[in-house]
């Protein structure tokens, strides 16, 4: 198993089973971003305490509280490096959520969810998390939820833009 699959596969454990031990997978100071935000919002932690807090809903095991269990399944990881040379890893995965009352803001209806996503994670000195970035894809899962989000085919020979709404 490479370097970059080892950490992927224990990333994904701890975040699904222990937040402790998630948590501390990261640095002290730490940016983390799940949202792909510009401003420091809820969605972006920049230490420990924020940092539990964002991750704990998927440690989650009751489910009949209605945060959901997830599931997160390594694709692939892939060794990359940072803007400042640091060593990195870029995570592709498969989320599963079963008994969500809602997914971002949307009631579930007892629908068990799906999607991909990809995070990036940038090692310390040390070799903790100290940056995060995570993007969803979350147009199938808010279709599946009867959201009428549209995924035009923009290269299609006779895509005609004209047929979007304004």
């Amino acid at each position: 198993m490479s370097k970059a699959t080892d950490h992927a596969q224990r990333w994904a454990q701890a975040l699904t089973t222990d937040t402790e031990a998630a948590v501390a997978l990261y640095a002290d100071e730490v940016l983390y971003d799940d949202r792909r935000a510009v401003d420091h919002v809820h969605d972006t932690a920049t230490d420990r305490a924020e940092l539990r807090e964002r991750l704990a809903p998927y440690a989650n095991g009751d489910a009949g509280n209605g945060v959901g269990i997830h599931r997160f399944e390594v694709l692939e990881a892939i060794e990359t490096t940072g803007g400042n040379g640091a060593p990195a890893v870029t995570i592709l995965w498969r989320w599963t959520g079963e008994h969500l009352a809602g997914f971002r803001g949307v009631p579930t209806g007892g629908r068990t969810l799906s999607t991909r996503g990809q995070t990036w994670h940038q090692f310390d000195a040390d070799g903790r998390i100290d940056r995060e970035l995570t993007n969803w894809n979350d147009t199938p899962v808010l279709q599946k939820l009867g959201l009428p989000v549209l995924t035009p085919h923009y290269w299609d020979k006779d895509f005609d833009p004209g047929l979007l709404p304004g």
